[in-house]
């Protein structure tokens, strides 16, 4: 369908604009079809010029080629087929009433297919007698071939196949107003224009074939294996902008310099004596490193990842007294209030005593908070998403601790560290990511891992609970309980689901109120609830006045109590293996045996693979490479929140020996001065594969498809 027919308007295109010279940056309106209403439709998809189209990346693909007997044909899948049409569209009236014709195939067999519409018959099928050419729809095959409503294009042979027919079709990210049909013919105009995309490109990306041919071969493949050349090939210069960032951004914070942070001896011994227990063997080996960065005289960026209960937070916190021993101010922001609350009632119990002043900042703290930490009145600052406003400025910062990173942007976290001059930047993460794989994403940042727990801590003991266990499961937690234990339920979802859908938080509390638990005293939390309630149901929970806390994920992050036995997780087969994992790190923080319990919908034999290793393995880094191993190809949890998911073309994990060979040799380039910002071509296309299409106004493409989709 044209944009005639779609947006009302007619056939025409916009005169080129001369103060353009860059033909990727000509308006959308320079394509036939595209008018004012239309081009303010394709808007919402990011798509304003023609390079826009041309990196428009689809979200999967359909291989609609016949191959061997229309009748082998899955029921229901869609297919194209080249053919004639001898008879106009007779108007049949049984039923609703419907238009039908036939086309013959051009095959073999001749073989004969129905074409039907079911339409007012006021409105005639577009085909007549004498048509030669393509339709595609679904093939229903009933007493005979049919198709319903299918796609046509008018052609005198099968070659060349008009777009969205024949064999390999893209599917794109749409819109209201924007059909498939629009988008294909949009890009088939682009890409038979002339881009000047002819050019010296880095001498480290294999492939060989054109820009041009690239393209084309992105959008309009002629068989699956040219389709994942092309996508390779563009996804390693779109890795080589990457690279190249991260050796930058490196070089350039290694030639910013500061003064070095000094840690002597005795501030390291009074450090040290502010905690109640040993750090163990990882622990002092990350804070190692974190010393040696504070005193090499530039700002330190350095990510922590480690296993939920491994210690990160004491190893910040050593970090945070270090700076402020030094002079300094530190701030640590959480992704959540709960959790911000729980590092403040740490940071107040570790320095119970000391001198140093501490100030929470949330929405709505009051402006003498704010203006007391511009003075340097505050030395240490925890806060949430709060912290990053304009208005929370600061007199002497030099640490920031960012905790769970992954639940930020890469714009909040630059926001972050902008607020003071040379600052150092520590991250921490229990998003356990194979240690290759986060070099590759977060290769700007040095990494750490804290890989050994305390001592004295117990295994969670995790088991399934079948329906017709729930009683005798209440029975053993009100034992828990009676042993002066707490117990934590967590539910998808805080509404009750329409049908077979889940409990919710309400539900599940009213359901334990009618079982032995009710005199156990019974608390909600949940994100519909307000701060007040939140705050003041989880401190309940803490100081045991309430032994039982149902409650959705919120608590993935920021429950820290001892007590805290028995973890039981509703419908377990809703959540994510790392969030499971996640959640299950709420309990076993004290010295006694813990459990994790979990129900699933349906039958129990038939649990997913996901939810076997929740129950075989309980390290976290081990879990997470399991979940690659069945993700495939797929994002891994925490990459794509962390901001470096936002890949166009490439694939993190079956790319990952790729962009380990361009990382080596993209800080080479830099040091003999071949920077691609120098290189017209190069820097072209940096708007829709480097670095800048994160900060511009284009969107991200989300590939993710059946047939060696990018």
């Amino acid at each position: 369908m044209e944009d005639g027919e779609e947006g009302g308007e007619q056939m025409t295109q916009t005169p080129p604009d001369p103060s353009v010279t860059d033909p990727l940056l000509e308006s959308v309106t320079r394509l036939r079809g595209v008018g004012p209403v239309m081009a303010r439709h394709l808007d919402r998809l990011g798509l304003k010029t023609l390079g826009d189209f041309l990196h428009h990346v689809p979200v999967r693909y359909e291989d609609l080629e016949l191959r061997g007997d229309l009748r082998d044909v899955p029921d229901g899948d869609r297919r194209s087929l080249f053919g004639t049409i001898a008879e106009d569209p007779v108007w049949i009236p049984s039923g609703q009433g419907r238009w039908e014709t036939t086309l013959i195939c051009d095959d073999a067999a001749a073989t004969a297919v129905t074409l039907q519409w079911f339409m007012p018959r006021r409105f005639r099928p577009p085909l007549r007698a004498g048509f030669v050419g393509w339709v595609t729809a679904p093939i229903r095959l009933f007493r005979k071939p049919t198709m319903s409503h299918p796609t046509v294009a008018a052609a005198p042979d099968r070659d060349p196949i008009p777009p969205g027919h024949g064999g390999i079709v893209a599917v794109y990210r749409s819109t209201s107003g924007v059909s498939q049909d629009f988008l294909r013919k949009c890009i088939d105009q682009v890409l038979s224009r002339e881009f000047s995309l002819s050019g010296e490109l880095p001498d480290i990306l294999t492939g060989g074939r054109t820009l041009d041919r690239l393209y084309q071969g992105l959008h309009q493949p002629r068989t699956s294996a040219e389709l994942e050349a092309c996508r390779h090939q563009l996804a390693q210069l779109e890795l080589y902008y990457h690279a190249e960032g991260q050796a930058r951004a490196r070089r350039q914070r290694q030639q910013q310099k500061m003064d070095p942070c000094e840690i002597g001896e005795k501030v390291e011994e009074r450090i040290r004596a502010r905690f109640s227990f040993e750090f163990t063997g990882a622990q002092n080996r990350v804070i190692a490193e974190i010393r040696e960065d504070l005193q090499a005289g530039f700002p330190m960026a350095r990510l922590v990842q480690g296993d939920v209960g491994s210690g990160k937070t004491a190893v910040a916190i050593w970090a945070i007294l270090a700076v402020v021993a030094d002079g300094h101010q530190a701030v640590l922001v959480a992704p959540t209030m709960t959790l911000a609350e729980q590092h403040l009632k740490t940071l107040e119990k570790i320095l119970s005593g000391s001198r140093l002043k501490i100030a929470l900042v949330v929405s709505g703290t009051a402006a003498a908070v704010k203006k007391q930490i511009a003075l340097g009145e505050v030395d240490i600052v925890v806060g949430t998403h709060a912290v990053i406003s304009d208005s929370v400025q600061f007199d002497r910062l030099s640490l920031v601790v960012v905790d769970e990173e992954q639940k930020f942007g890469v714009e909040q976290r630059q926001k972050l560290a902008a607020k003071g001059s040379g600052v150092h930047r520590l991250h921490l993460s229990a998003t356990p990511i194979p240690r290759s794989l986060a070099l590759a994403m977060r290769g700007e940042f040095d990494l750490s891992r804290v890989d050994e727990k305390p001592p004295g801590r117990q295994p969670v003991k995790t088991r399934m609970v079948p329906a017709d266990r729930f009683s005798a499961a209440i029975d053993f937690l009100c034992r828990e309980i009676d042993d002066g234990q707490r117990v934590l339920f967590v539910v998808p979802r805080i509404e009750e689901g329409d049908g077979d859908d889940p409990q919710g938080v309400e539900q599940v509390a009213s359901r334990l109120r009618k079982t032995s638990l009710s005199s156990r005293g019974i608390r909600v939390l949940h994100g519909r609830l307000s701060v007040e309630d939140r705050s003041r149901h989880m401190e309940s929970f803490r100081s045991g006045e309430s032994s039982v806390l149902v409650a959705t994920s919120i608590v993935e992050v920021g429950l820290d109590v001892p007590e805290l036995s028995v973890l039981w997780i509703e419908n377990a087969d809703l959540f994510g293996l790392s969030q499971l994992h996640q959640l299950r790190g709420r309990v076993g923080r004290g010295d006694r045996a813990s459990w994790c319990f979990f129900s699933v919908e349906g039958d129990p034999e038939d649990v997913d693979e996901r939810l076997q290793v929740f129950l075989e393995e309980d390290d976290g880094f081990r879990i997470a490479e399991r979940d690659l191993d069945l993700r495939g190809g797929g994002e891994v949890r925490g990459i794509r929140q962390s901001g470096q998911g936002r890949f166009l073309l490439a694939r993190p994990l079956s790319d990952l020996e790729t962009f380990r060979r361009l990382s080596e040799q993209a800080g080479g380039r830099l040091e003999r001065g071949e920077d691609s910002r120098q290189q017209p071509l190069l820097k072209r296309l940096s708007r829709y594969l480097g670095p800048d299409r994160l900060t511009g106004e284009s969107p991200e493409g989300t590939p993710d498809g059946p047939l060696a989709a990018p």
